[in-house]
């Protein structure tokens, strides 16, 4: 059974990665805005991981 936190984790991570790549391409605003959203799916991710139980 899946957990809802790592698909919601991995969802923004994703969409934070393709920020970033379109950012060091394009605008700034999108680097800065991926790089904000790789993190918190990071930590979201690590969040749901440490607290199953």
């Amino acid at each position: 059974m899946s957990d809802i936190r790592l698909v919601i984790g991995g969802l923004f991570l994703l969409y934070g990665v393709i920020l970033v790549v379109a950012g060091v391409v394009g605008s700034a605003v999108n680097l800065w805005t991926g790089l904000a959203m790789a993190v918190f799916g990071g930590a979201f991710l690590a969040w749901a991981r440490f607290k199953r139980p």
